[in-house]
């Protein structure tokens, strides 16, 4: 294993360790939503929401929130059993930093581990680190956690390591479309991480 394979393996074991001690609205609001449709509890079914430390539950309930009726949009069901876990954006910076990642992206896959890391600006709570988000991405805030999201659908759905091709494939969903992967996967293989 790599050095920076073993490392997000290590950070990975550290996330899935600390979120563990926070609730996440995956496990706190089970009944407390009646107005989720049906169609969109399925279609997220294999799908578990966290807060990194130091989100304040209500803020990680609301930003959940928000993922899930972003997420609802699109074919996340083809990603069998995935984990979205929510950073705050204070943290965000050091921990991209100390994975080798573009400081400036708001969200990456951990492949192995199945799992999306998703920056708090995103929901619009940090009003100087969205505006910096804005201006690089040249899109209004309200956009940016469909196109984050998309785009990281593109990488994790299709096991996509490439940058433009995960990009195509996000701006395919948000057109509407269902567009296949670059490299189609053989029928009865597994993607690299997904249980055996």
């Amino acid at each position: 294993m790599s050095p920076v394979k073993h490392y997000r393996f290590l950070l990975s074991c550290l996330f899935a360790f600390l979120v563990g001690l926070i609730p996440s609205n995956a496990q706190t609001q089970s009944g407390d939503s009646p107005s989720r449709t049906s169609s969109a509890s399925s279609n997220l079914s294999n799908q578990e929401f966290h807060c990194h430390t130091g989100y304040r539950l209500s803020d990680c309930q609301k930003e959940i929130a928000q993922l899930k009726t972003v997420l609802a949009r699109y074919p996340a069901e083809g990603l069998g059993h995935w984990t979205w876990i929510l950073v705050r954006s204070e943290d965000w910076k050091p921990i991209v930093r100390g994975l080798r990642l573009n400081p400036e992206s708001p969200a990456f896959v951990a492949f192995e581990q199945r799992e999306t890391f998703l920056e708090e600006a995103l929901f619009g709570h940090e009003v100087l680190r969205g505006a910096e988000l804005a201006a690089e991405w040249q899109l209004p805030l309200n956009q940016l956690l469909s196109l984050a999201v998309t785009h990281e659908l593109g990488h994790a759905i299709c096991d996509e390591h490439d940058e433009a091709a995960a990009d195509r494939f996000g701006e395919e969903l948000r057109k509407g479309n269902t567009p296949p992967c670059r490299i189609p996967r053989v029928k009865g293989t597994k993607s690299k991480g997904e249980p055996s």
